[in-house]
């Protein structure tokens, strides 16, 4: 498998694609960009609800292993003094991304999704999540607190998180910061192969990267 993390930083992305599953206001990962100017793409799954990529959709971020070691220079580094402790959240987030990866079914994916945003979520950004997961209605908030939980439980239990790497804008937590992201540890596909599949359903219009789904 190749990695991303040994590249020059930082690298500017572009945006590519939000994905294709709307839940409540905003978009589930996966999502989907370009390293600029290289044709290459990278899949993102985002851990952080409290910060967004906007217009004109570039920006600058740092590609690095996803460990302990690495936590002062990522988005919550500095959530606590103990580094250890904010990498448990870090950890608890790869949990909810990885049950992701691992189903097919969209409303679960959303769930997780969820979960994971809510892993960092801040107070500043704790009424526009409620508002969007209070508009998913049923049984969704409920379950997204078992997803959050499980996570926080698979932890404390001796989760270990393999196979991904940390996306973190550059500078990272800033209050105009974009946003963080996981990604796999995968070798990108060339950009024609992605554009051969979503060209033909592209719709031209402007959407941040946890955009607020149009309505009529």
């Amino acid at each position: 498998m190749g990695s991303l993390s040994a590249a020059a930083n930082p690298l500017t992305l572009d945006w590519v694609s939000a994905g294709n599953n709307p839940v409540g206001n905003y978009y589930v990962s996966p999502y989907t960009a370009e390293i600029t100017s290289t044709g290459q793409l990278i899949t993102l799954y985002c851990i952080d609800f409290n910060h967004e990529v906007a217009p004109p959709l570039e920006w600058e971020a740092n590609i690095q292993t996803f460990d302990l070691s690495n936590v002062p220079a990522m988005q919550y580094g500095d959530l606590s003094a103990n580094i250890s402790s904010t990498w448990a959240k870090y950890e608890a987030a790869a949990w909810l991304i990885t049950q992701l990866t691992q189903t097919t079914n969209q409303y679960q994916q959303a769930v997780d999704q969820y979960a994971a945003w809510k892993i960092f979520l801040d107070p500043a950004h704790q009424a526009a999540y409620n508002q969007s997961v209070a508009a998913v209605g049923g049984s969704f908030a409920a379950a997204v607190n078992v997803a959050y939980n499980d996570a926080l439980n698979a932890v404390a239990n001796g989760y270990t998180p393999s196979g991904w790497e940390i996306v973190t804008p550059d500078p990272p937590g800033q209050p105009n910061s974009t946003q963080e992201f996981l990604t796999p540890v995968t070798t990108p596909e060339p950009q024609s192969i992605i554009l051969l599949g979503t060209a033909l359903v592209a719709v031209p219009f402007v959407v941040r990267m946890r955009s607020k789904r149009r309505r009529n």
